[in-house]
């Protein structure tokens, strides 16, 4: 994944920064609330830079290498895969606690199972359940939350899976199943429990 994004800030008259520049080495910054920002809200950072005045934060976190930059007048913000880090990143911990709330934390990557790989079927999955995985995973199969351990693109707790998933699958990581069967999985604890079973809902 590689997303750059450019912002302009039109200063208005009379509006002024108190100017300063940062680096990701030389001051302390919240590397997991940045992350966080980056991947999980979008559009907040499109709408506003991440602080007044200018700054450079580049640095690595969970597999994924992240920079954020502004002059004070326009900042950019972009990540993507660190391939030197990926595989580390997912053998190790997270290093720092994530908050507690009810939105996606930063997600890794799950292995791609080789029964996955040879999936093709498809399920229809109704306009809500789409909304869902777009809130729950961004749409990501192999989503991880390395707080509540939930995953795959419905961000199933591995309990909910087991009750839901093919025979097959059950005692499986949903993260490691084909879309199609997470996708299955989801519309039959949809149709049988309801939306109820997804705070994002």
């Amino acid at each position: 994944m590689n997303k750059t994004i450019l912002t302009t800030l039109t200063l208005g008259l009379g509006v002024t920064f108190a100017g300063h520049s940062a680096h990701a080495a030389e001051q302390p910054v919240n590397k997991a609330e940045l992350a966080d920002l980056a991947m999980n809200h979008q559009a907040q950072l499109n709408k506003a830079p991440v602080e007044a005045g200018t700054y450079n934060y580049d640095f690595d976190y969970n597999g994924y290498h992240f920079n954020f930059e502004s002059n004070g007048s326009s900042w950019t913000w972009k990540y993507h895969t660190a391939p030197a880090h990926a595989e580390a990143a997912m053998a190790q911990p997270v290093a720092a606690p994530m908050p507690v709330k009810q939105q996606a934390p930063v997600k890794q990557q799950a292995p791609v199972s080789e029964e996955a790989a040879q999936s093709t079927a498809t399920v229809q999955v109704n306009d809500h359940l789409q909304l869902i995985a777009q809130r729950e995973s961004g749409g990501n199969i192999r989503a991880i939350n390395p707080t509540s351990g939930a995953a795959g693109k419905y961000q199933f707790l591995q309990t909910t899976w087991d009750i839901v998933a093919p025979a097959e699958w059950k005692g499986k990581s949903p993260a490691s199943a084909p879309e199609s069967v997470q996708d299955a999985a989801a519309v039959k604890l949809y149709n049988e429990y309801g939306a109820s079973q997804w705070v994002t809902a």
